[in-house]
């Protein structure tokens, strides 16, 4: 092997890593956004739960001042914020979290499911068929790919 081939393909290595890295950060980053949205929404108050799109229940809850919205809204705050730490886990930001590996596969196929379910469901439901809908099915598609990336960079450490 010539010398000059060595160094493309160590280079084509480098920047595939620095891409998947990229896309594993991005995951993270749309994972912390999620917490500090849902968290905005429990001090919001009602608007903040109807205008991202939480259930009828909920909304009502918030209005009502009982604990189904902020309890809710702090469990999926919770889930959010342990997307965002094996991401970074991931990355080697934080120490290695146990189950890491199927923990980031489990995230990815959650991600991508909620980001394709979306288009079949529009078809018998209108109601789905607005911008929050569409632009949140696109963001956890893409932190979906994050975590795909992600479960790639630790396997290929192992």
């Amino acid at each position: 092997m010539r010398a000059s081939s060595f160094f493309i393909t160590q280079s084509n290595a480098n920047n595939m890593k620095k891409l998947s890295e990229w896309w594993v950060y991005l995951a993270g980053v749309i994972a912390v956004i999620g917490v500090i949205i849902h968290i905005a929404a429990i001090f919001g108050g009602p608007s903040w739960y109807a205008y991202f799109g939480a259930p009828p229940q909920i909304v009502q809850s918030a209005r009502e001042g009982t604990w189904l919205a902020p309890v809710s809204t702090m469990m999926i705050t919770a889930l959010m914020a342990i997307c965002a730490a094996f991401a970074f886990s991931a990355l080697g930001l934080i120490r290695r979290l146990p189950l890491l590996r199927t923990g980031l596969a489990g995230m990815a196929a959650i991600c991508l499911l909620r980001s394709m379910i979306l288009w079949p469901l529009m078809i018998n439901h209108p109601e789905l068929r607005n911008t929050f809908e569409i632009v949140a099915a696109i963001v956890w598609g893409l932190a979906g790919v994050g975590f795909v990336f992600g479960f790639r960079l630790v396997h290929a450490h192992r």
